[in-house]
């Protein structure tokens, strides 16, 4: 049983119940005066360390202080992997609500590459119904012929902030992804990273705002999929699109999939939030409408069917203490796996050895994506 089990929580409450009453009833009450005083005593003891014990782990269950057992104990692992919530079965299978891909349909003939013969295609793209307009790069697999009827899973990849799609394209996400497909542990798959500060450099958060604000949401979870499955020959179906993204893109990568889980099946979330962080100069949400993008609440209340990869650092003041909480209250159909660092800041150099990790997972969790 894992520390951070909410099972372990009601374990010791109905362990320390059970003293409690032998406690009240006097049980044992035969035998010798001494050793019905002596295990009296031994009870009382036990009782008070059962208390103590489910005080702390009903504190770590909500606040996460621990995160293994070697963790609590001292162990000096420089990371523990976790996980919360249900099974990638439960989250696969799943019966989800909503459009998702299923309306959309593909041209027989394409529109044309703007770069014939590379796999690094680059677009301008103006939307209908976010009214966004916005840089998407796309990234072919080997051997992408868009006259063939084949068609390829697509990873959404999301960047950072303050930033662009290009940052994306530095890191190592496009040159993990080619070693994983050539050692056949993920399906070769289209890479689409679209803007997402809808307008340039302006912190979204990647909320919609009221009429007449930047709608990212709906950029990110309408616009992009029905942009691209016109465009190119991409899976339609929610186990074939996942969302990747890093810090501010991760937390767009969660709030996305996990608020139109029919269009996405998985998100991989490398030093995210599960709350958003406006800056001073916007923050078009109420009350009323932050709720809707507390994912926290949502892990709690209404977890949807989905699959996620997570990493954050116990030293990132930004991730970790939503993202704590985010993993004490995942539950299933939401299926949450990922990574704890001991140590390390936010920066890209904390996260990036753990790309193909993360990768990895998408091959083995969403059919999708399977080589």
């Amino acid at each position: 049983m894992e520390l951070t089990d909410t099972s372990l929580v009601v374990l010791l409450g109905v362990v320390a119940a059970g003293v409690f009453g032998a406690v009240v009833a006097g049980v044992p009450r035969g035998g010798p005066r001494p050793l019905r005083l002596a295990l009296r005593a031994g009870q009382v003891l036990l009782l008070n360390l059962l208390v103590v014990a489910l005080c702390g782990a009903a504190l770590n269950d909500q606040y996460f202080f621990y995160s293994s057992w070697g963790d609590l104990f001292g162990s000096r692992s420089p990371s523990v992997e976790v996980h919360h919530g249900g099974t990638a079965r439960e989250a696969v299978v799943a019966n989800v609500r909503g459009p998702g891909l299923r309306g959309l349909t593909t041209p027989a003939i394409l529109p044309p590459l703007p770069q014939p013969g590379s796999r690094l295609q680059t677009y301008t793209v103006v939307a209908g119904r976010s009214h966004a307009e916005g840089q998407v790069y796309v990234y072919l697999p080997a051997g992408y012929d868009p006259r063939s009827s084949r068609t390829y899973p697509v990873v959404v990849g999301l960047h950072g902030f303050p930033s662009g799609p290009k940052s994306f394209l530095r890191l190592d996400f496009l040159s993990d992804i080619d070693t994983l497909t050539a050692e056949h542990r993920l399906a070769p798959s289209i890479v689409v990273v679209p803007r997402i500060d809808t307008p340039a450099g302006l912190d979204t958060e990647c909320v919609n705002g009221a009429p007449g604000q930047p709608q990212t949401d709906t950029w990110l979870s309408r616009d992009i999929p029905a942009w691209t499955v016109q465009h190119f020959r991409a899976d339609r179906t929610r186990t074939g699109w996942a969302t990747v993204g890093y810090s501010y893109g991760a937390w767009c990568a969660a709030s996305v999939s996990m608020r139109h889980p029919d269009v996405f099946g998985a998100a991989v979330v490398l030093l995210g939030y599960f709350r958003p962080d406006f800056s001073r100069t916007y923050d078009p949400l109420t009350s009323r409408t932050m709720r809707d993008y507390d994912l926290v609440a949502m892990a709690r209340n209404a977890p949807p069917p989905l699959s996620m990869w997570v990493l954050t650092s116990r030293e990132d003041s930004l991730s970790f203490p939503s993202t704590s909480s985010f993993l004490s209250a995942a539950h299933a159909p939401l299926d949450v796996a990922g990574t704890v660092l001991a140590h390390g800041g936010h920066r890209d150099g904390v996260f990036t050895p753990y790309i193909p990790a993360a990768l990895a997972w998408l091959g083995q969790t969403l059919p999708g994506f399977r080589a």
